[in-house]
C-alpha cells in the first residue's frame, strides 16, 4: 500500500514538474497594421513588448521544482533548448522594439525616457501577475482570466 501511494506520488510530482515549461508570447518585429499605429500605440506596443523582455529576463533567473527535473531528466538537451529558447524570445523582442522606435521617428513621436518606460512596463508586469496568480489559484475563470488581461493590455 505504501509502495502504491510513493509511486503515485513520485508520478505526480515527476509529471507535474514536466509540465511547468515556461511560455513567453512570441513577437515579430513586423506586425500587420504597424504602420498605421499612433505615437500613443507604438508606445503601447513597445512597453508589451519590454514586458515580455522582462518576464523572460526573470524567467531564466528563477529555477523551478520543474527545472530542476527537467535538468536531472533531460539534462543537458532540455536546459540547451531553454537556452535557445530565451535567445531567440529576446532577439526577435529586441527586433520588434527597434522597428516600433523607427516607426516612432518616422511619425515625429516624442521620445520616451528610459525611466518612463521602464515605470509603465514594471506597472504592467506587476499587474499581469496579480491576474496570473487570481488566475491559478481559481479566484478567476479561464474566460474572466483572458478579458482581464486583455483589458489590462488595451489600457496602456
Amino acid at each position: 500500500m505504501n509502495k502504491k501511494i510513493i509511486l503515485s506520488l513520485s508520478c505526480a510530482v515527476f509529471i507535474g514538474g514536466c509540465a511547468g515549461s515556461a511560455s513567453h508570447k512570441v513577437v515579430t518585429s513586423h506586425e500587420s497594421g504597424d504602420n498605421q499605429l499612433t505615437c500613443s500605440q507604438l508606445e503601447a506596443e513597445i512597453i508589451k513588448t519590454q514586458v515580455i523582455i522582462d518576464d523572460v529576463n526573470k524567467d531564466k533567473e528563477d529555477i523551478s521544482g520543474a527545472d530542476v527535473i527537467d535538468g536531472l531528466l533531460w539534462f543537458p538537451f532540455n536546459l540547451i533548448a531553454k537556452s535557445g529558447n530565451y535567445k531567440d524570445s529576446l532577439e526577435a523582442a529586441g527586433k520588434r522594439i527597434e522597428r516600433l522606435e523607427n516607426l516612432k521617428k518616422e511619425n515625429n513621436c516624442k521620445v520616451t525616457s528610459e525611466s518612463e518606460r521602464k515605470i509603465s512596463s514594471g506597472k504592467l508586469s506587476i499587474e499581469l501577475e496579480r491576474l496570473s496568480e487570481l488566475h491559478k489559484n481559481g479566484s478567476i475563470s479561464d474566460e474572466e482570466y483572458k478579458q482581464a488581461k486583455q483589458k489590462v493590455l488595451n489600457g496602456i
